[in-house]
Formats: structure tokens, sequence, C-alpha cells
């Protein structure tokens, strides 16, 4: 596929070749669409998107579960040179309304799955005036008649002519929220270049042909959805779509389907794994799978389940794109030509092949990383120093140039394929007026990845349980950041700059 293409165009040039190949089906309903459907769909809502006169904004949120219409929206955007706004629906409190708000949009995608979060933080969004729903539309104009309630279906034009862009395809195509290592969570401004790139990168290592057949489950506003859909389009094979991750319907649904290949979390992995043996373990055709580190051997998975797992040699995070390829059958990964990777220690100082140390990562193509973060020069952040982006994260380079991953740094940690900022849940946790003090940490997980352990300093007038601040979590966070254990503490263990001291807190016994 030819670089300086944008997504629209991308999309409309795989509906002529492929025609009527089905491209994306629900896995639940079985409802499809081929590629010239799909592109069709897209246009349609693209020219009803033209006619609004309420979008004076050029970026536009969606908060929705994984459907055929969440799907179209976004190319939609891209044709008619609107940024998408991509907005974990996990998000609740201030962390939501600071998202909405970062690129002042004025129109939101959602459905009625999210209205109790939007209700939480109306008074809060000063720009946003409309919404399209695709679903409850008179609860909506009930719950918000401060803002003009339209029903996605009212957009959909009669119109279906390929929309042309102008844009270029190293410029914004979506935003896309990340957790960094430090701070709040940061809107990663991504290209139409970004996101061909990092479905090239993943078309060779995992062989895929137009006969392949992709299962994913993961939410659209996550980057693993750019790692998993447009790479299995490119090469006119066919996507079946998840809103969410199902043990007990995974194995009919992969089965019935004829899923050939999927990306799994580790802690997917160990679900899988951990499940009785049954006769559906090898009755499906998927023939091959990459994961995340997970505490499973691959030779026992590959033998209990008749596929091949692809060691997780692979390297990507939403501000570089996808940097390090994974082999077949080495668990080395190969740095991409586009890119150059290095690692470093505390110092900032090079070191040789064999240490460990940060990894940081440059580009040699424009396009290819972020380009910054909404509303901030990359070239003022802590992450970015002589034109090397700092991932934060643990790894080493071998003599021939494979990159391995060994861990992340303290501040930021993977809980079910979420990227976690630290700061965001104390932040979260220091929101109750009772609470005085708190300062969390990742702790190794059953399933292979991390758990949050949350310590916290009660004001001398509380009453608070542990049980009671998890409610509390839960109400002003997403679900995975959520602590799965609170320990209420009298005095927090301090360093000499009067920091919370996370190596003490980490030896303190959970029944303390």
């Amino acid at each position: 596929m030819a670089l300086c293409i944008t997504l629209g165009e991308l999309i409309h040039q795989l509906a002529v070749k492929y025609e009527d190949r089905p491209a994306i089906t629900m896995a639940v309903s079985g409802e499809t669409l081929s590629y010239r459907e799909f592109d069709t769909l897209i246009n349609r809502i693209g020219h009803g998107l033209l006619s609004l006169s309420e979008i004076k904004s050029t970026y536009v949120g969606i908060m929705h579960e994984n459907d055929l219409n969440y799907l179209a929206m976004t190319y939609a955007l891209k044709k008619i040179n609107k940024i998408e706004v991509s907005i974990n629906r996990a998000f609740k409190g201030h962390s939501l309304s600071r998202m909405i708000n970062l690129t002042e949009c004025d129109i939101m995608m959602t459905s009625t799955s999210h209205f109790g979060a939007l209700d939480q933080i109306k008074s809060d969004l000063p720009h946003l005036r409309m919404l399209i729903v695709t679903s409850g539309v008179e609860e909506a104009r009930a719950k918000f008649p401060q803002w003009t309630i339209l029903p996605f279906e009212e957009i959909l034009s009669d119109e279906t002519s390929h929309i042309t862009s102008n844009a270029k395809d190293t410029e914004s195509a979506t935003i896309m929220f990340t957790s960094g290592t430090t701070g709040v969570s940061k809107g990663c401004l991504l290209s139409h270049r970004y996101a061909v790139r990092t479905a090239e990168n993943i078309i060779t290592p995992f062989r895929l042909t137009c006969g392949d057949v992709n299962y994913t489950t993961y939410p659209l506003s996550h980057i693993s959805a750019y790692y998993d859909i447009l790479p299995s389009l490119m090469v006119g094979g066919r996507v079946v779509m998840r809103d969410h991750f199902s043990l007990s319907k995974f194995w009919d649904e992969v089965i019935h389907h004829g899923v050939t290949w999927f990306m799994c979390l580790g802690s997917v992995q160990q679900l899988l794994y951990s499940a009785p043996p049954s006769s559906k373990d090898r009755a499906h055709k998927i023939t091959k799978c990459w994961s995340t580190p997970a505490p499973v051997p691959k030779a026992d998975f590959d033998a209990r389940f008749g596929l091949h797992l692809i060691p997780g040699g692979g390297y990507g995070s939403t501000d570089a794109g996808w940097v390090v390829t994974p082999q077949w059958n080495h668990p080395g990964g190969v740095v991409l030509p586009h890119y150059e990777v290095a690692i470093v220690d505390e110092n900032n100082n090079f070191v040789p092949a064999g240490v460990k140390g940060e990894m940081i990562i440059r580009s040699k193509e424009p396009g290819v990383m972020a380009d910054g973060y909404f509303g901030m020069s990359y070239k003022n952040l802590s992450s970015q120093q002589n034109d090397w982006f700092h991932t934060g994260d643990i790894g080493w380079l071998d003599n021939e140039g494979l990159f391995y991953f060994t861990c992340r740094m303290a501040e930021r940690i993977r809980v079910k394929g979420e990227m976690v900022s630290i700061f965001e849940v104390e932040e979260g946790a220091l929101s109750h007026l009772e609470i005085e003090d708190a300062a969390a940490i990742g702790i190794p997980s059953e399933m292979g990845e991390e758990d949050i352990r949350l310590f916290v300093i009660l004001k001398p007038s509380s009453s608070l349980t542990e049980d009671m601040i998890r409610t509390h979590c839960q109400t002003v966070m997403a679900r995975f950041m959520v602590p799965k254990i609170i320990t209420i503490l009298k005095d927090m263990p301090r360093t000499p700059t009067g920091k919370p001291e996370k190596g003490k807190l980490a030896i303190i016994p959970v029944n303390n």
C-alpha cells in the first residue's frame, strides 16, 4: 500500500478493490458489511455531517460501544477533515470532562450506555452543544435539555458518492488519550500515516492474507484497535468485532465465524489457559495469535490449542506507534526501518548491547509517531529530549540490534491491557474530601499483568472504610483503574523530599 494516502481515501480504494467481500462482522448479531457497503455507510455519514451547521469545531468526540456505526463514524470524520476525539468509555468524572473539554469539541456521538457518565459532568462541559445518539433519544432529551439531541439515523444522508479529502497523510486524524509516565492523560495527535504505517507493520510478521479472519474485542478508543482492524482490511480480510471479551462465548464465536488469528492480552491468554479443557480447544481455525507477556509457557499453550503463539517481542505505544515487530519464532523484536531505538541509563547516557535501561525512540519519517500532545509542544515535554522520545519502559538491545522488553517504569503500569498513570489513580482517590493523602503502586497480577494497590491516609475526623473508598473510586475512575487492594495507613513512609516512599510501601503486608 502506498504512502501519502489518507484513511478515508484508503477505505475507498479498498472498497473498489474488494467490493462485495465481507469486511466487518459483528460477532454476536452476525450483521456484516461488505467493503462496498462499509464505504457507502461512511459516505452517507460524511455527507450528513457536512450538512450540520452545528459543527463549528474541528474536533468531534465519540464515546460509544463497539459497533458498525461507531467504526464507520471514525472514517467518515476523516473523509470530511474532522478529527475524531476518541474517548475511552470507561472513564468517569473529572478525567472524562477533562478529555472532552481539552479540544472544546461541540458535538459528540454516544449511546444510552454512557448517559450516566455524561450526566455526572454535564455542568462541566461548556463547549458541548449536540449529542448524536444511536439509542435512547427520548431519555437523552430528558436528561440533557441544554443540548441538541440528534438521532443517529437523521445524519444518514441519501447521498453515497465518495467524499474526496484534501488532507495530507501527515495531518492529524485522531486524538487518542494515553496515560503517560507522569501526570494526567494526554491527547496524542495521530496522523493518517501513523495508522497506515502501523497497519503495514502488523501485516508482515503476522503473515496476514485475504483469507484471514480476525477476532477483536478491543474498544475502538484503544490503540490496540489500530493494531487489529486496519491490517486485516488492508489485505482484504474480514474482521469479527465484539464489544467486549467473553470467556464463555469466545470459542463458540471464533469457531462459528471461522476466525484464523487474533491479538490477545496476557490476561486473556491466562483466562483461556486456566479454563477447563474442552473439545472446543482445537475445533477452531486459529493458526496464530500474539500476546503480551503472560505466565503461560508458549509450548504448553500451543500444544493445548493447536495454534502458533507469536513470542511477545513486539513493542508499540500510543505515542510512538508500532516500533518493534515480533518475530515468528524468536523472543527478540526487530526495530522497524522508520525508527531508531536506543537504551540509556538513569543519567541519559547510551549503554552498550546487553545492558538494560530506558528505551528511547526517534523517528526517521514524518508522521509515524504521534505529532505531540494536544495543546502541548513536544519539545517542551520531559518525555522529549534531543529529538528522542523517552518511553519510560525498560529493555535492552542485543548485539544484532534485536529489542527485548523488560518492564515498565514505576509511574506507569499495564492493567487489563490499559496503560494506567499512577498519578491519575492517586488524583481520583484524593478527590474524596475525607482522604488526606494517597499513594498507588503496581503489584503482580495472577493474570500476568499488574493490579493496583492504593494506600491512603484519612483525615482525623474520617470514618471511611476500605469498602467505602473502593465505592468512591468506582464512581470517579475507569473500572480498570480501581485499586484491587486498598490499605488505610496511619503514617505514610516518605522520601527526604516528602514524597511517598513507594519502595517501603511495596513491602507492607496486605493484611497490615
